[in-house]
C-alpha cells in the first residue's frame, strides 16, 4: 500500500485505460450494431413490401382489374433490395428478382384481354399465380434472412453494453482508489514526520495512551527516551544539512529495531521515544541497550561519531501517559548527566 502511494499512477494507469479500452469497444460495438439494426431493418421492410404489394398486386389482376401501378411499387421495394449487400449476394434474391420481372412482363404484355381471361377462367391465371408464388417465397425467405440478422444484433447490443459498464465500473474503481490513495497519503502525511520517519508527537501521544488502555494484564508497557547527544553543536558546526542527516541516520538505526506492532515517535527536534509492549518486563531496558549500541556503531561522512543518550521505564499500575514520558525523561537527563552515550532506567 505505501508503493501505491507513493506512486498511485503504477495502478491507477493501467485502470484508467482499462476504462478507456472498454469504452471504446463498447462505443464501437454500439455503432456497429446501429449500423447493422438499421441495414437488417431497411432490408426485412423492402422484402415484405415487395411480398406484400406483389400479392395485392395479383389479387387485382386475378379479378380482372391493373395491378400494373402495386407491380411498379414492388418493383421498387425489390430495387431497394438491391442497396443491401447481405441479400442482394444471396441466391434467393438473384430469383426473387428473375421470378418478378418475368410476372411484371407477363402481366403488362397480356393487357386487358388477359386480365378479363383471367376474372372468369382460373386455368388462364395458372402462369402469373406460379410466378407470384416464386416472388413470395423467395420474398418470405429474404425477409426471414433481415429477421434473423436483426436478431443477432441483440448480442451486440449485449457486448456493447457489458463493455461500457465494466469501463464504468473501473472509472469508479478509479476514482475510488485515488480517493483512497490520496486519503491515505494525507494520514500519513499528517501522521509520521517526513524527515525521519517517526510518527508525530500528537500520535505518538495516543499511540502510547491506547498501548495503556488495552493493555493486556500479562504483558508490560516500556516507554523508551532517546536524545541526540550534542546536536546542537553538530547544527552550529556543520549546519543544519548535516543535522538533518543525522536525524535521519540516527531515526532510521532505532526504527529499524522497531517490532511491528511498537511505536517510534518523534517527539521534537533530536528527541525521540519508543513505546514497547511484552511480556518481558526488561524489554524497554533491552532495546534501549541495542538502540545505543545500533547509534554508537553508525559512521557518517565528515561528521563526528555520532551517539545517544537514553532513559527507560516501564508504566506502573495506574500511571497516566504523560506521568510515564517525564520518568522516562529523568532518567535520560541522568544519562546525560552521567556522560552520555549510556542508558539508564528502571
Amino acid at each position: 500500500m505505501q508503493r501505491l502511494i507513493e506512486k498511485p499512477s503504477q495502478l491507477l494507469i493501467p485502470l484508467i485505460a482499462a476504462a478507456a479500452l472498454l469504452a471504446a469497444l463498447g462505443t464501437g460495438f454500439a455503432a456497429i450494431a446501429l449500423n447493422r439494426t438499421a441495414e437488417s431493418t431497411g432490408a426485412l421492410n423492402a422484402a415484405g413490401a415487395v411480398l406484400a404489394t406483389t400479392q395485392r398486386a395479383l389479387a387485382y389482376e386475378l379479378s380482372g382489374n391493373n395491378g400494373d401501378a402495386l407491380l411498379a411499387e414492388a418493383e421498387v421495394s425489390l430495387f431497394a433490395m438491391a442497396e443491401y449487400g447481405f441479400l442482394a449476394s444471396r441466391s434467393e434474391y438473384a430469383e426473387l428478382r428473375s421470378a418478378f420481372e418475368a410476372l411484371f412482363e407477363s402481366v403488362r404484355s397480356g393487357g386487358e384481354a388477359a386480365r378479363a381471361a383471367r376474372a372468369t377462367d382460373p386455368r388462364a391465371g395458372r402462369g402469373v399465380l406460379a410466378l407470384g408464388d416464386m416472388v413470395w417465397l423467395r420474398s418470405g425467405e429474404l425477409q426471414a434472412v433481415a429477421g434473423a440478422r436483426l436478431d443477432a444484433q441483440k448480442w451486440l447490443y449485449i457486448w456493447s453494453l457489458a463493455a461500457m459498464l465494466t469501463g464504468v465500473v473501473l472509472t469508479l474503481l478509479s476514482f475510488g482508489i485515488s480517493k483512497f490513495i490520496v486519503a491515505d497519503k494525507v494520514e500519513v502525511e499528517a501522521a509520521y514526520d517526513p524527515m525521519t520517519g517517526a510518527l508525530r508527537r500528537d500520535r505518538f501521544i495516543e499511540r502510547l495512551s491506547g498501548y495503556i488502555a488495552t493493555k493486556p494484564k500479562d504483558h508490560a508497557v516500556g516507554v523508551v527516551m532517546i536524545d541526540i547527544d550534542r546536536f546542537k553543536g553538530i547544527n552550529d558546526s556543520f549546519g543544519h544539512d548535516a543535522g538533518d542527516k543525522v536525524l535521519a541516520a540516527v531515526s532510521g538505526a532505532v526504527r529499524s529495531l522497531v517490532r511491528e506492532g511498537d511505536a517510534f515517535g518523534r517527539l521534537g527536534g533530536e528527541e525521540f521515544a519508543v513505546v514497547l509492549r511484552s511480556k518481558d518486563p526488561r524489554a524497554a531496558r533491552l532495546f534501549a541497550e541495542r538502540a545505543r549500541a545500533a547509534v554508537e556503531s553508525l559512521r557518517l561522512e565528515r561528521l563526528p561519531h555520532v551517539t545517544i543518550s537514553l532513559g527507560a521505564v516501564v508504566l506502573r499500575a495506574g500511571e497516566k501517559c504523560h506521568d510515564a514520558l517525564k520518568r522516562a525523561d529523568s532518567y535520560l537527563y541522568a544519562a546525560k548527566a552521567a556522560g552520555r552515550n549510556r542508558v539508564r532506567g528502571d
